[in-house]
């Protein structure tokens, strides 16, 4: 169990307040020349190239691959080499130089208030007045990215405010040595419910709207118990916004598009697992690589990383009472349920898991309008092994369990939009979570 932080979760969200961080201009150190490629391939050569590039060259980052377009970054050597490929495939592209891109979203994350917190009126100021002040310090929180000791801040505030109904604990501990800290939140903490959903984010380092949107889970949930009693009843939540802590860090302060955790091997230059095809389901069966170089390393057996076995550890220890397994992901705009590792492989309860993306994806669209693609992701993207979804269920039999991938073009949203991507994934969360109940 962590020390507990000794402040109110608005104190601690009011010094946050004060000294908002922004990541280091180190972290895009080294990305001068790059460019960004959005690639349009409709026919099956191009994307077998772009499965093969992703898989085996270290010299290209994969943003984004599915069957008819993939985004990714390519270094100024590679260039010449790639678009020669490309115009061999004959294939439609955009180029974009990428320190431009990034100093166009930079310039656009400025925080502006909406009228969402209306003026309190005369007689009624005294009584409107905390409750507001509360409100906006949360809500700056949920403008920005916050650094790993911020979050593990605000998690301890809510379970310090609310210590009926929330725990504050460790998972485990990672590569280096950084806490996985958990939120249990249940109605009655003394009564363990019979249900557990289980969400985590933050698996790729560089996905920092991911902790964002299930820490807001966490803040509205228990702001508003009340309005939640029936989705809470007999359930108890337990959310993981940073289960690769090392990687995000390490995004915040070297490179920004750092994707696996910091595992370093002695004698070799690169570093990482992806914790995303280390868990032991189908383990380096297809879209992952025994290259260490590689974005998608799986790592040298099943479930090697400290990160992938707390997460294993607490799903088998808990594996009667987990029904929902969900882990969020950026970006796509895609909700994903079993088999990721074979493309025409589908399990038996397929009705019921399409049946419940499909009602989560339309809770979230009724925010904004944002359209999510439901199906496996080997449909959809491409064979990848070693994914949480297919291991929660494939392996542990948890009955619902999905992969989400949330809005945008890019890993940074533009600091105004956080709250809206959080808001309206906040609904789908719910759905999800009505559905525990079934089980």
């Amino acid at each position: 169990m962590f020390h507990k932080i000794v402040c109110s979760l608005w104190l601690c969200l009011a010094v946050l307040t004060c000294s908002i961080s922004s990541s280091s201009s180190n972290n895009l150190a080294g990305y001068e020349g790059y460019t960004k490629y959005t690639v349009q391939h409709g026919g099956e050569s191009a994307f077998q190239y772009m499965v093969d590039l992703q898989t085996n060259d270290t010299e290209v980052d994969f943003w984004l691959l599915t069957r008819n377009m993939s985004i990714l970054t390519v270094g100024p050597s590679h260039k010449p080499q790639f678009e020669s490929r490309l115009l061999q495939l004959g294939v439609q592209y955009q180029t974009q130089p990428l320190m431009d891109l990034m100093a166009s979203l930079e310039g656009n994350s400025t925080y502006a208030e909406d009228d969402e917190f209306e003026e309190c009126q005369p007689g009624d100021c005294e009584s409107d007045r905390s409750h507001s002040r509360k409100r906006r310090q949360a809500r700056s929180f949920f403008s920005r990215y916050p650094r790993y000791h911020e979050v593990l801040n605000f998690m301890s505030g809510l379970a310090a405010r609310y210590p009926q109904y929330c725990r504050y604990e460790s998972l485990g501990r990672s590569n280096e040595g950084r806490h996985i800290a958990g939120l249990s939140i249940s109605l009655n903490q003394r009564v363990r419910p019979r249900r557990v959903a289980y969400i985590q984010a933050a698996t790729h380092g560089r996905e920092w709207i991911t902790t964002q949107t299930v820490l807001y889970l966490a803040y509205e949930l228990l702001t508003n118990l009340r309005a939640f009693q029936r989705v809470l009843n007999d359930v108890e939540l337990f959310l993981v916004p940073l289960v690769n802590p090392d990687g995000y860090e390490y995004t915040h302060t070297t490179d920004r598009f750092w994707r696996k955790n910091r595992h370093r091997f002695a004698g070799h230059s690169c570093s990482g697992v992806d914790i995303n095809r280390n868990f032991g389901n189908h383990w380096n069966y297809q879209g992952a690589s025994q290259n260490l170089c590689s974005e998608v390393y799986s790592g040298t057996s099943p479930n090697s990383e400290p990160e992938t076995s707390a997460v294993v550890r607490y799903l088998q220890f808990n594996r009667h009472r987990v029904k929902l397994s969900l882990d969020v992901h950026s970006f796509g705009k895609f909700i994903f349920y079993p088999y990721g590792y074979a493309r025409n492989t589908v399990p038996p309860t397929v009705a019921t898991l399409r049946a419940v993306a499909l009602r989560a994806a339309n809770q979230i669209g009724r925010y904004r309008g944002t359209h999510y693609t439901v199906g496996t992701s080997a449909s959809i993207l491409y064979e990848a092994s070693g994914s949480l979804d297919d291991f929660a269920y494939g392996s542990l039999g948890i009955p619902l369990s999905y992969t989400v991938e949330l809005p945008g073009e890019e890993f940074h949203v533009a600091s105004f939009d956080i709250i809206h991507v959080c808001k309206e994934t906040f609904a789908g969360f719910i759905e999800f979570i009505r559905h525990v109940s079934l089980y």
